[in-house]
């Protein structure tokens, strides 16, 4: 027999018996659509986290401070890590970076017309600006031809607040409200550096605001970025004469607190070390080309002996839950399909008692086992396709309903930060193996019925009344 006569056979067997077929089909339906969509919602809750902590950070930047290697004892090993431009050098030609970017970070008292705050400075390679994700909502970006331009977070407004519009009666009415980022842009402000050694001795800069940042990346919403050179110089400044102070330190955060004189007794050794690491970038920022080279390379510059941290270190944990969560789901899912594969043998062994007789008729005029075998086989099949395409447009309709309850739910104020993600998400991944995988289920829950339909002696089925 043809191919094409076995399946136009298969079809039309199926529907001789349309409610049997209709309920077994249901049954396929129910179980494909358990499964998609519980499968559905642990992609949902992986991607709705990545999201979120996109939002606070970008997945492929990591962010360098100088280390030490420890032995197995955690002993250190070796000399510190330091971050200068050979370190730059060395990051660069690691195997799947896109950029690197060293940075000098400052802080002071800042003035922006009648306002009065403070301003974090950090300077960075501005041609690497766009490399690194940083895109403005208005302006535009600095370029490292101009001098003393800045682009500043989305929260850095905050930071100002005048002081004769806030106070009532010598005291303080609470936090200033939330004001709008664009009132900065090309905006000048006056910044108060303070030398770490003489807290009385300062230097005042101003920079004008060319651009604000996007509030796609919230890791930068604080902070303002300019030149390195121009910060590095401002650093300069900082650190001035410090040895002495044990205030200047080549990376982490550089505070603005008064310091404490270091005992006159300080080694000329070590005064030497802090004058020759003084001037170390305080920190580098590298971008790799995606998430699973940010946690390759974030984790081999740990093993060098650097301090490396990224937005990405968490998702190991997040795509662990997510796991148990599809394998929980899923599992409770496929509960409904095994029923249904049940449901499918049982069918198809009443037709083989139902149809004893027109079995022997297919045997004795010329129908070989494997002709017999193929046509239930094709039967089981069409079911578990029927059900399964069924089954993945009941999942998209049911997908899309629990996104719009839960949509309306996180809209309320639950989850605040940004436009809530889908619950429910349906990659085409999912959708192909779910029909290929309840036709697959089909074609198994007819091996046993076909088997026993090729055993039917011929003469006997024939005599079946």
């Amino acid at each position: 027999m043809r191919k094409r006569d076995i399946v136009l056979m298969a079809y039309n067997n199926l529907w001789r018996r349309k409610a049997r077929t209709v309920l077994t089909c249901l049954g396929v339906l129910i179980g494909t659509a358990s499964i998609i969509v519980m499968l559905s919602i642990g992609i949902g809750f992986k991607q709705t986290m990545e999201r979120d902590m996109a939002r606070w950070g970008s997945l492929n930047i990591i962010r360098i401070h100088p280390g030490m290697s420890y032995d197995e004892y955690g002993n250190p090993s070796g000399e510190e890590h330091r971050l200068n431009d050979d370190t730059v050098s060395e990051l660069k030609n690691i195997p799947g970076v896109v950029a690197v970017s060293p940075a000098f970070q400052v802080h002071g008292e800042a003035r922006l017309g009648r306002k009065n705050g403070w301003l974090d400075i950090v300077g960075v390679d501005l041609d690497t600006l766009e490399d690194l994700e940083f895109s403005v909502s208005d302006g535009r970006l600095p370029t490292a031809e101009e001098r003393f331009t800045i682009v500043a977070g989305s929260q850095v407004i905050n930071n100002f607040w005048d002081e004769r519009a806030s106070r009532m009666g010598g005291f303080h009415q609470g936090p200033p409200p939330e004001q709008d980022p664009s009132e900065l842009l090309n905006q000048r402000i006056s910044v108060s550096i303070f030398n770490q050694s003489n807290p009385e001795k300062r230097k005042n800069y101003n920079f004008m605001v060319v651009g604000i940042l996007d509030e796609k990346n919230m890791e930068h919403a604080w902070q303002v970025f300019g030149s390195l050179d121009d910060i590095k110089r401002i650093h300069e400044f900082m650190v001035k004469e410090s040895s002495g102070s044990g205030a200047a330190s080549s990376g982490g955060m550089i505070t603005m607190s008064r310091v404490v004189p270091m005992e006159k007794s300080v080694s000329s050794k070590r005064r030497s070390k802090m004058e020759d690491t003084r001037n170390d970038y305080n920190f580098i920022l590298v971008r790799t080309k995606d998430v699973a080279q940010t946690k390759k390379v974030s984790a081999e510059l740990r093993e060098r002996g650097y301090n490396a941290y990224s937005m990405a270190d968490s998702l190991e944990g997040i795509e662990k839950i997510s796991k148990t969560i599809q394998a929980v789901l899923g599992g409770i899912g496929s509960i409904t399909l095994f029923v249904a594969f049940i449901g499918i043998t049982n069918t198809m062994i009443m037709s083989i008692y139902e149809r004893t007789r027109e079995i022997g008729i297919m045997k004795v005029i010329g129908a070989s086992f494997a002709d017999v075998k193929a046509l239930f086989l094709a039967e089981a099949s069409l079911i578990g396709l029927i059900g399964g395409a069924l089954g993945l447009a009941f999942s998209y309709l049911v997908s899309a309903i629990i996104n719009e309850i839960t949509a309306e739910y996180m809209q309320s104020g639950m989850m605040g930060a940004g436009p809530p993600g889908n619950i429910s998400v349906i990659p085409v991944w999912l959708a192909a193996f779910a029909v290929v995988f309840a036709i697959l289920i089909g074609l198994g829950s007819g091996l046993y019925p076909a088997n026993r339909a090729i055993k039917l002696s011929p003469i006997v089925a024939i005599r079946n009344e």
